[in-house]
């Protein structure tokens, strides 16, 4: 049972919202005015207070700003018939938790009691490695065999210049793979690294955008403009999704890699390639060369030196230093202290198969960053996070089912390895175990957090549903 203030001079308000709090077994306090509030606050403890803001005498934005100076801990939630931008900026500036409007949908009170009723997570936040204060854009983090072999091979590019192919699942990073190539000890690190997404810009446009055009060469062209291929210099282009170019553009980017020369849009006067030329792609080229929409022979020429980076459910032993990474990154953005994670929440992260991969793990803890409330993330912050970051479900976050390509995934990497080290021998508890995490933390999403709707929604009793959900933010395995 929680001790609930109600600030309103609503009486209707006051009732119906006291029906609903102690129908769930609170006890709710109503008063009229902000004075009386703040009386009441001083004699006697509360555990959340609905704070209106339109009332006679002291206004509810001066309440509020009152309660955090004094109670900073005391989450409030502001109702109030007039919601417009000003005055939700400015509440959440002042510290409320949460911010509805009249009429009330008491079906929302329940999910939004039990995120501001949670008590902050009990338990330490875990030691995470060490992060790299640093981010230059072109650092790559990880210790896992898979990225130890990719800076192998990052280290044996930068010493010649081969035409590069960078494949992976979107979100792996092949950008930065890109920029590391050209900057860390290549000849080239001290000229331009310029970038184009091939899908970004509209196809008529395209080719213009890659080589450039010269005065007069169309409706509009008063002058002369480098394109990418120039502006790049002696240094190095990347082609970012180069398997969305038309077939056209495929066979005029075959001649300049062959020829190692381009002519502008409208041009007579042949450029020479000096660039380096780094081509990337989350298709596989290989099956759109099958299907007659990219070219056999531009696909030979990119393919000189492929280099396919893993997603990140293939390497979870890096997310710890990633998730550190990301922390102190989203720290110095915000311009205040990050919180660290539980062991229950880094747990939840590490078996997250993330179809994201790792901007989609950068940018959950940026958000959690930016929407703390307590020093430490606990599973329960972490987990309607994940919920919502997988859109549509994970059967389709990609071009099969994603859980099941991930399930026969580790199968077949365990096999590669025998599978009979100590670490192997928990496989079928810690794939079990992930298992049921999605099944409750889906159920949970689908019905906004309520336990009773989301036991029944798996054909669950309560009880069962609570044992399993406090077991996961133990840390304990599905088969214990």
């Amino acid at each position: 049972m929680s001790r609930i203030l109600i600030v309103d001079d609503e009486v209707a308000i006051c009732f119906a919202l006291g029906e609903y709090l102690r129908a769930r077994g609170h006890s709710p306090t109503a008063v009229a005015s902000g004075r009386h509030a703040l009386q009441r606050l001083e004699e006697e403890g509360f555990d959340l207070v609905f704070l209106d803001l339109q009332m006679p005498g002291i206004g509810g934005l001066e309440v509020l700003e009152t309660l955090g100076r004094r109670w900073p801990h005391l989450p409030v939630v502001i109702i109030t018939a007039h919601g417009n931008m000003q005055t939700t900026i400015r509440a959440m500036q002042l510290g409320a938790h949460d911010y509805i409007t009249k009429p009330i949908d008491l079906a929302r009170i329940g999910a939004l009691l039990e995120r501001s009723l949670r008590p902050p997570s009990t338990t330490p936040g875990v030691a995470l490695p060490p992060a790299d204060d640093s981010d230059d854009g072109h650092t790559l983090l990880g210790t896992s065999p898979v990225m130890q072999e990719l800076f192998k091979h990052i280290g044996l590019l930068t010493t010649n210049d081969l035409t590069v192919l960078l494949q992976g699942e979107s979100g792996v990073g092949k950008e930065r793979v890109a920029r590391a190539i050209h900057h860390h000890n290549s000849a080239r690190a001290a000229q331009p690294f310029v970038a184009v997404n091939c899908a970004a810009v509209p196809e008529n446009l395209l080719e213009n955008e890659l080589f450039g055009h010269d005065k007069g060469a169309f409706t509009g062209a008063e002058e002369s403009q480098a394109g990418k291929f120039e502006l790049a210099g002696a240094g190095t282009l990347l082609l970012d999704e180069v398997a969305e170019l038309s077939l056209p553009l495929q066979a005029k980017l075959l001649r300049v890699l062959e020829g190692r020369e381009f002519f502008r849009v409208g041009g007579t006067a042949p450029i020479r390639l000096r660039a380096r030329i780094i081509a990337a792609s989350n298709r596989n080229l290989g099956e759109r060369v099958r299907d007659g929409e990219f070219r056999h022979d531009l696909y030979y020429r990119l393919h000189v030196a492929a280099i396919t980076i893993p997603p990140l459910r293939e390497r979870p032993e890096d997310i710890p230093a990633l998730v550190a990474h990301f922390l102190r990154t989203a720290g110095r953005r915000l311009a205040k202290e990050p919180p660290t994670v539980d062991r229950a929440a880094l747990h939840l992260l590490v078996t997250h198969p993330w179809p994201g991969n790792v901007r989609e793990l950068e940018n959950l803890i940026h958000h959690a960053c930016a929407f703390a409330r307590h020093e430490v993330l606990s599973a329960e912050d972490v987990r309607p996070l994940l919920a919502a970051a997988d859109i549509g479900g994970l059967a389709d976050a990609g071009p099969a089912n994603l859980w099941e390509a991930h399930l026969r995934q580790e199968v077949r990497r365990h096999g590669r390895g025998g599978g009979h080290e100590d670490g192997d021998a928990g496989l079928f508890r810690r794939l079990m175990t992930r298992t049921e995490e999605i099944l409750l933390e889906e159920a949970l999403a689908q019905t906004g957090g309520n336990q009773v709707q989301a036991a029944h929604l798996l054909g669950m009793q309560r009880s069962s549903f609570r044992k399993k959900l406090r077991r996961h933010d133990e840390g304990e395995d599905a088969t214990s």
